[in-house]
């Protein structure tokens, strides 16, 4: 090659800012010269060059490229050089030659005519750090498959960061690829928490993760996440469907806040004043007799309609057994019995609430029942949320109505985000003496408009607070335009995969640096399991082939294998029964 340098490629033409356009050296076959016998990308968007500047290396990334005869004019230049292959490069750091080591940002800017060469893999083991006590593997560079990516784990964790791609294009694979690495390569304590509402990585992590399920198959699996954490509007909406009325409202409200007080006045090991505590107070109480209770009012008659001692009762039903009481009709026509005083006023929303206390999907919100002789429940649950003492948690909420699992969701962010902010930085349990990462696939469902409130709140106020406490957020989904802005500017890093939709390639576009945002354009034609790697826990910006992890989520699109078998008629009996079991008292 020109002047006896191997990876030689060109020479400056023009220098504006940080952007230096290069003419490609005339007798350089195509774009993708063979060193030691590989082939060197230099003509791919996203490939790294240097130039040497004495004892300094500066290193730019490519963005754009072209023949001038065809491209016509490119910004600086007022006149086309015919004839000229030309790279557009966007100047990133320099490497320190004499200690080899990497630093973003330019002292100086080349000169006109200064050589220009592609970055060896030995070039780029100055600027990629190796996986080790603070870096983390995630893949390979596109442009150089035999240089590792490694992500600094520290910063990927406590300053968040949001991995996006459309379906189909390896997204939950690259999450799992990350959580396999945390798990299998000397992170024995790390706190992570998946949330995971479709039942994908269980597969994925295996004995390296607790996996808590809301229909699991061992009861030694049961995710709870107990209803009375919840508002009381919540626990309504949770089990009936519906907030009901006002009138339904209110006295629902005021039957919560009589519960849980009476339960405050009962227990030793909560240290409240009962009179403080009001219908939202997250201290256990039991909904079933309040369900009793509306349903009873909600049907009484009565032989004298001002007179509660002339109830028509022909059974008092049993609460705990979801069994309501049973009254004489009332008479047609104005005779006696008549209606009570309450009659209808609560409409279906007692019938509502039965039905959803007795749904096996809902099952989890009722456990674990809280005892006033103690202890406090919600030590053994966080505990489980946690994963107790392996690195990954998953929390399977697959077969969950969405707004239930919304709500759900909600809780565990907030008392996860609560016990982070009380634990002392010196002191034991999650936060800043031992971070917490939470995993929030289909990120787009709790924090886009039309979320549950307590899910919204709770993520964003992680995403906005978290780092202070120890407490990071990953957030995962193939819709990043219906995620708030502020809450994707909160990702300190961001790994891109494929995306299809503008409008979601608009919003990572945006989120991008200046210095590379041009890297947004080929967002729609990423390979799959090929990423976009950006942000603070990366070096430079980059094109990735993420590892792929072993083995893989349940994330497969279904087979056509049963279609070219002998034809039968399907067998729905035990789809239809577990459906229509749904209502089974347990």
């Amino acid at each position: 090659m020109p002047e006896g340098s191997p990876t030689r490629v060109g020479a400056v033409r023009h220098v504006l800012g940080a952007r230096v356009t290069v003419a490609l050296d005339g007798d350089l076959a195509g774009v993708a010269p063979i060193f030691r016998g590989r082939l060197q990308p230099i003509g791919q968007i996203g490939s790294l060059v240097r130039f040497p500047q004495g004892l300094v290396d500066l290193v730019g990334q490519v963005s754009l490229l072209g023949i001038s005869e065809l491209a016509g004019t490119s910004a600086p230049a007022e006149v086309v050089q015919t004839g000229e292959r030309w790279l557009q490069v966007q100047l990133l750091g320099e490497i320190d030659r004499s200690t080899l080591r990497f630093q973003r940002g330019v002292g100086s800017y080349p000169g006109l005519d200064d050589p220009v060469h592609f970055a060896t893999a030995d070039d780029l083991a100055a600027v990629f750090p190796l996986a080790g006590e603070n870096h983390l593997r995630i893949g390979r560079l596109a442009a150089a498959e035999d240089v590792a990516l490694c992500l600094d784990a520290g910063r990927f964790v406590v300053r968040h960061a949001a991995v996006v791609g459309s379906t189909g294009s390896g997204k939950t694979s690259a999450v799992a690829s990350i959580l396999q690495r945390f798990a299998r390569d000397g992170w024995p304590a790390a706190n992570i928490v998946v949330i995971d509402p479709h039942g994908e990585y269980p597969r994925a992590l295996g004995d390296d993760a607790a996996v808590s399920s809301v229909l699991p198959r061992d009861a030694t699996n049961q995710l709870s996440v107990p209803y009375w954490a919840l508002p009381a509007a919540d626990v309504l909406e949770v089990f009936a469907g519906s907030r009901g009325r006002p009138t339904t409202r209110s006295r629902f409200d005021e039957l919560v806040a009589e519960a849980r007080r009476a339960f405050v006045a009962e227990a030793d090991w909560l240290k409240l004043d009962p009179a403080a505590v009001t219908a939202d107070t997250p201290v256990p109480f039991e909904v079933r007799p309040i369900w009793h209770q509306l349903d009873y009012e909600n049907n009484e008659t009565r032989m004298e309609a001002k007179k509660p001692d002339t109830v028509c009762e022909e059974d008092s039903g049993k609460a705990f057994e979801l069994n309501p009481a049973r009254f004489q009709a009332y008479g047609p026509g104005g005779a006696a019995p008549f209606k009570g005083p309450m009659h209808g006023v609560h409409d279906s929303v007692p019938e509502l609430l039965r039905l959803g206390l007795m749904d096996p999907r809902l099952r989890f919100f009722q456990e674990p029942r809280a005892d006033a002789a103690g202890p406090d429940p919600l030590i053994d649950v966080m505990a489980s949320w946690l994963g107790g003492d392996k690195p990954v948690s998953v929390l399977d909420f697959s077969g969950v109505p969405s707004r239930a699992a919304e709500l759900a969701v909600g809780v565990v962010l907030n008392l996860i985000f609560e016990a982070a902010v009380r634990t002392p930085a010196d002191g034991v349990g999650i936060g800043r003496p031992r971070p917490v990462l939470v995993a929030l696939e289909e990120a787009h469902r709790y924090l886009g408009r039309d979320a549950a409130a307590m899910a919204g709140d709770a993520a964003n106020r992680i995403a906005r607070e978290g780092r202070k406490y120890g407490v990071g957020l990953v957030l995962i989904t193939q819709r990043p335009s219906e995620l708030p802005e502020t809450a994707l500017a909160q990702c300190g890093s961001i790994i891109a995969l494929r995306l299809s939709n503008s409008a979601d390639q608009g919003r990572i576009r945006s989120a991008l640096p200046d210095s590379v945002a041009g890297l947004a354009d080929i967002l729609p034609s990423l390979r799959t399991g090929e990423a976009i790697v950006t942000g603070e826990a990366v070096v430079l910006p980059v094109r990735v082939l993420v590892d792929l992890p072993d083995p893989v989520p349940l994330a497969e699109d279904p087979t056509l294998k049963a279609w070219r078998e002998a034809a039968t008629v399907p067998d729905l009996a035990p789809a239809v029964a577990a459906w229509r079991g749904a209502y089974d008292v347990a």
